[in-house]
């Protein structure tokens, strides 16, 4: 071995032990790994509570610990004296913000998180009440059951794109207002998503239902997935009929009719049927118009009223003045939500496509 090769490899060595002592080291049982938080308001104080594993207890269940302080920033030290072992923000996967935080104003909160280079893909969400419910209920559940839950929404349930970063683009962006899922606890103690609330600005303004949300989703998101149920009168019979989409697209352009801005909104949806009640027999060229052509008009109908209820409150979750602010060099803000979006006029038209029945009893 050469002189100089040998020194090349001591070298190496010398630079890796130098390199990994300027690293931190934590010891996994030796940090309290945060999976879930929630924010909310008490008595005019600042409140956080934390889901984490509890490494020591008899148990295998995760802990809940809370705290108050007057701002984000001394939340963290504030927990840190409740517990034996440093918090981690960094595994966090679900932030969920209470209903009278939301309504007073999420400024606060997001501002500190936008800043923490530590937090990664985090769901974010709003509850109805306090965030305590929701994360002492899922105590039972893996780490990441809320997550899941929201994920499984998102990817097949109708319920539109929803994380930190979306959160981030909606907040700090122009011509757009943010939303999160909303969640529930129902009626059998079960977590469920439930809606979505619609913010301006910091603070929430307005509760969709469920149904609303699909909407929603079908406006603004490339994944069409989801169950979307109408009141069919066809054939002498009455009955609720659900049909789920599983692809399509959407396009929102603008036109002036009688010095009024009119937003239309193209919908191409592929639905499938999983199962159709007896009085309906796809397979004749007339029923299948009729039910088609019921379906278009409910769910036109249906978007325009939602369009309409957001125009009413003063939101914009479609990013209607993103979308108008393209071909309007002039375009402010300000302008647009004062003096246009709310003269706005509304078209949807919706063509569906029927790529699978299925008859049911």
């Amino acid at each position: 071995m050469t002189n100089n090769t040998f020194a090349k490899k001591i070298g190496c060595v010398v630079l890796s032990l130098v390199l990994s002592g300027c690293i931190p080291t934590n010891i996994i049982n030796n940090v309290s790994l945060m999976h879930n938080v929630g924010f909310d308001e008490e008595e005019e104080m600042l409140k956080a509570s934390v889901v984490y594993p509890n490494y020591y207890s008899m148990s295998d269940n995760p802990a809940l610990m809370t705290a108050v302080a007057k701002n984000p920033s001394s939340l963290l030290k504030e927990l840190g004296h409740k517990s034996q072992f440093p918090f981690e923000i960094g595994q966090v996967r679900l932030i969920i913000f209470g209903d009278k935080l939301s309504r007073n104003g999420l400024a606060e909160v997001l501002d500190t998180l936008c800043k923490d280079p530590k937090i990664g893909i985090t769901r974010m969400a709003i509850t109805n009440g306090s965030p305590d419910l929701i994360l002492s209920k899922s105590l039972n559940e893996s780490p990441l059951f809320l997550m899941n839950l929201i994920d499984k929404s998102i990817e097949n349930e109708g319920i539109p794109e929803s994380d930190l970063h979306v959160m981030f683009d909606q907040y700090f962006g122009s011509g757009i207002d943010m939303f999160f899922p909303n969640l529930i606890v129902d009626s059998k103690g079960n977590i469920k998503v439930d809606g979505m609330g619609i913010f301006k600005g910091d603070k929430l303004v307005l509760k969709i239902s469920d149904k609303e949300t699909f909407l929603l989703k079908l406006m603004t998101d490339r994944n069409k997935r989801g169950v979307y149920s109408f009141n069919l009168n066809m054939n002498g019979h009455k009955g609720n009929i659900g049909v789920r989409t599983i692809d399509g697209e959407h396009k929102v352009t603008f036109i002036k009719e009688n010095l009024r801005e009119q937003a239309k909104v193209s919908l191409n949806l592929d639905v499938e049927l999983d199962a159709l009640p007896e009085w309906i027999n796809l397979e004749k060229e007339k029923d299948l118009k009729f039910f088609k052509n019921a379906l278009q008009k409910s769910i036109s109908n249906d978007a325009e009223l939602l369009l309409k209820d957001f125009q009413k409150n003063g939101v914009d979750p479609l990013g209607l003045g993103r979308i108008y602010k393209v071909n309007h060099r002039n375009w402010t803000e300000k302008s647009f939500y004062e003096r246009i979006y709310p003269n706005m006029a509304f078209d949807v038209n919706t063509n569906i496509v029927v790529r699978q029945t299925g008859v049911g009893k």
